[in-house]
């Protein structure tokens, strides 16, 4: 046997188990493991495809085909779990990859290994004359200290990004917490190639590429179906979170049905075996304070039952007048090794907000389009509207090792949440004409509740196979999700109108009347499930085709009073087609197809049919590199994207579709939309201390209509961030600076316009000692004033924030 037993290792005494923690933990949680060279860099490399999963087994299989010796104290071992490892490497690389984020590794002494201990916060390794410094990485993000990563599981198997035939860009841990990223509508603003578009009553969206990513492009922890309002009223709390995936273009196969921008997956903290306690104070402009707690560790001495629990809580005010908000979250999870194949976890969440001084109006723009150079502080609201909301969830996965070549997941998640909302509308239009009978005025008040509970459960199997002499994987899975909703939404409307003066509002002159019930209840279930295929084949050792589809099911059953309507799809087929060519050991060339459907039974005919669904088709090819040990990833993509059979309002017939509550007709659009351009993303260390996550994209679209399918996505659009830690003396000291730039764009139907901007952060950091750093942030570094985005008042047309300046205080344990 390649894998010796532990006695053939002289056990560490407590003593020295203890100091090595104790390092460790002064270190910080940050540590990674890096792996010795035994041979010259020319040494063999082989293909592996290990998967994630228990720590032991990883090894002894790696040994095994490697042909090595490698003995192992099992109390090392213990409870820990490996990344896993997929593509060629050699020895040294390879066990360096199995052991990133264990705290251990490798050392070659004649050809044998042996495992200890990272002890030190360099990671450098001595053999003879030759010293190496390497930062290795897995797929989880948490420690680090990258602004990359080693392998994506947005597609459900961990694969590197050079690995992936499509866009995929993955905001690290590290960068969430440099920039202060609390919030998953902040973490998508900085995310290359997404851009915001605000919605009606503040159910603001993103959009990829032009095209909206709603509630369907969401995922967590790979499964689909759990999302609502999450870039709007009920955004998640970036503090449970190792790190978020998004995928650009269409994600069919991934999601099923939705538009083909693209889909972000939320992959939820683990727990881990090494005890790890963070504290996190933030005090920033406009009295934004927040505090974070974070304790993780083994719940039994040998590891195989281990929680996490974390806690946040956040006050703050905004650069609006009235406006502030109160953030409390609570998670908490434990997983438990049943055996040495089984891995069971269960976790919960408790999120609440409640937002004091709420709106639903952005602001005005003169009958002619132009500015009125409103206060950026200006709030066009009372002082007693509010929204609150509430998520409880309730989630467990089950994994298991059939043998060396089959893995199975089992994921279940119940949630149930719920907003309610009260704010003042008015009955002008979208362009004010100041000063006059037919300015803003304000008619009713608006109340709207809403609840809405939600069960997923996604089922897959990932394994492999050797055929002509080369090993290929597949991934077999199905899912399913239900979300229940209920609607309620009540006017109240005033004695008469009250004015409402833009440019000395006043933010208690309107009365808050009590509702004397609800004018519209409506209840709507909706289904969605379906099976899917994907397989990755080695034709060559340089060629390799990733092929898939998904066949799915949707269906939507809506109550608005007695009335029942139900749309439905059934059976749809969304493929997909990949090839990744290897160039050398560090670039490649890829070439994609993929398509996903969006439902449109919604809309009926003249005839009373439904309509086909919407379907979206991605193609796209690039090139991809992995510098500097894998610790840079590179890549660069052309793109085409077309949508057809989009529903198109059938105005002749209009009257006669009384299955529609608007007894409004449709048909399917003859009209193709479309969106095209390229994209250039590096993320990593491109130097060393020097961490880069950028990305630039040219974007043009055209809907069927002739007109941009998104008048707010810009056509350049550019995100850059950077971390430097200094050398030598200064080592205690990092710096880091940003721009997010792009032009500026006009929205004809709304006679609008937003010019072009670049907006610039700085920030520094100071490790007082082993424990503890302080740093502050500045955003908007140059004060530019600038609309984040424009739009009708419905919609609305809002400020970027002003310079601010958060000043941060972490200790790691």
């Amino acid at each position: 046997m390649p894998y010796l037993p532990a006695s053939h290792r002289s056990r560490l005494s407590a003593a020295i188990r203890h100091a090595l923690f104790a390092s460790l933990l002064v270190a910080g949680p940050a540590l990674v493991a890096t792996a010795p060279l035994a041979q010259a860099a020319s040494e063999q490399t082989r293909a592996y495809a290990i998967p994630a999963g228990n720590l032991d087994q990883a090894l002894n299989r790696f040994a095994s085909e490697a042909g090595i010796l490698l003995s192992v104290d099992a109390k090392l071992t213990a409870g820990k779990r490996s990344p896993g490892l997929n593509g060629n490497y050699g020895v040294n690389e390879g066990l360096a990859r199995l052991l990133a984020g264990t705290g251990l590794r490798a050392l070659n002494s004649g050809g044998n290994y042996a495992l200890e201990v990272a002890t030190g916060s360099g990671d450098a390794l001595e053999l003879g004359a030759t010293n190496i410094n390497s930062t290795l990485l897995g797929e989880t993000t948490e420690g680090s200290g990258s602004y990359t990563t080693g392998a994506v599981t947005i597609g459900k198997s961990a694969q590197s990004l050079r690995r992936t035939p499509q866009s995929v860009t993955v905001v690290t841990r590290k960068l969430m917490d440099d920039k202060n990223l609390v919030s998953l509508d902040q973490v998508m603003a900085q995310t290359p190639g997404i851009t915001r578009a605000n919605r009606g009553y503040g159910n603001h969206h993103f959009s990829s590429r032009g095209f909206d990513l709603t509630d369907e492009s969401y995922m967590v922890d790979g499964v689909p179906g759990q999302a609502f309002a999450y870039t709007g009223w009920m955004t998640p709390d970036m503090a449970m979170f190792d790190r978020v995936e998004v995928l650009r273009g269409a994600s069919g196969l991934l999601v099923g049905a939705g538009n083909p921008g693209g889909a972000a997956n939320l992959v939820r903290k683990r727990p881990t075996v090494d005890p790890r306690f963070s504290i996190t104070t933030r005090a920033g402009s406009w009295d934004n304070y927040r505090l974070d707690l974070d304790a993780s560790g083994k719940l039994n001495d040998e590891g195989t039952l281990r929680g996490r629990m974390v806690a946040s809580y956040e006050d703050r005010g905004y650069f609006i007048d009235v406006t502030e908000s109160k953030r409390p979250l609570l998670y908490g999870i434990v997983e438990a090794d049943l055996n040495d194949a089984t891995t069971v976890a269960l976790g919960l969440r408790r999120q609440t907000s409640r937002i004091d001084g709420y709106s639903v109006l952005g602001l005005p723009i003169n009958p002619d389009g132009s500015n009125p150079h409103l206060k950026r502080s200006t709030f066009l609201g009372q002082d007693w509207a509010k929204l609150q909301s509430r998520t409880d969830e309730v989630f467990a996965d089950l994994s298991h090792r059939f043998d060396d070549n089959w893995t199975g997941k089992l994921a279940l998640s119940h949630s149930e949440s719920s907003y309610n909302r009260s704010a003042i509308e008015w009955g002008a239009g979208d362009t004010l004409d100041y000063g006059s009978p037919t300015g803003p005025m304000v008619n009713d008040i608006s109340y709207h509740k809403f609840d809405a509970t939600s069960n997923a459960v996604d089922g897959h199997l990932d394994g492999e196979f050797e055929a002509f002499g080369l090993s290929h994987q597949v991934t077999l899975g199905a899912n399913w999700s239900r979300r229940k909703m209920n609607d309620k939404d009540a006017t109240v409307a005033l004695p008469s109108p009250i004015p409402l003066d833009v440019f000395n509002p006043n933010h208690g002159n309107v009365p808050q009347l009590a509702r004397q019930g609800w004018d519209a209840k409506d209840d709507t279930i909706e289904t969605r499930y379906g099976t899917y295929l994907s397989t990755r084949l080695h034709m060559t050792e340089d060629l390799s085709l990733v092929l898939g589809g998904r066949l799915s099911w949707y269906k939507t059953d809506s109550w608005s009073g007695d009335l029942l309507s139900t749309n439905e799809q059934k059976h749809e087929f969304t493929p997909f087609a990949g090839a990744i060519y290897d160039l050398d050991d560090a670039w490649s060339l890829y070439a994609s197809y993929a398509d996903i459907f969006m439902p449109q039974a919604g809309y009926r005919t003249a005839g009373g049919s439904m309509l086909d669904p919407a379907i979206g088709s991605n193609y796209e090819t690039g090139i991809k590199g992995e510098l500097f040990d894998k610790r840079l990833n590179l890549s660069f993509a052309l793109f085409y994207i077309e949508q057809e059979d989009v529903a198109a309002r059938d105005y002749a017939n209009d009257g006669n579709c009384p299955q529609d509550v608007a007894n409004r007709c449709y048909v399917n659009s003859d009209g193709i939309s479309r969106s095209k351009g390229f994209e250039a993303e590096a993320s990593g260390e491109v130097l060393p201390g020097l961490q880069v996550a950028a990305g630039y994209t040219f974007n043009t679209t055209r809907s069927e209509n002739g007109g941009p399918i998104s008048a707010q996505t810009p056509k350049h659009l550019l995100r850059l961030n950077t971390h430097y830690s200094l050398p030598g003396e200064w080592n205690r000291l990092s710096i880091g600076a940003g721009v997010s730039a792009q032009s500026g764009y006009e929205d004809a139907y709304n006679e609008t316009a937003n010019s072009g901007r670049a907006i610039y952060d700085a920030r520094a950091a100071y490790k007082l000692d082993p424990n503890w750093t302080v740093g502050v942030d500045v955003e908007n570094l140059f004060d530019r004033t600038y609309f984040d985005s424009t739009g009708y008042w419905t919609r609305g047309t809002t400020y970027g924030t002003p310079r601010s300046y958060m000043l941060t205080l972490r200790g790691d344990f």
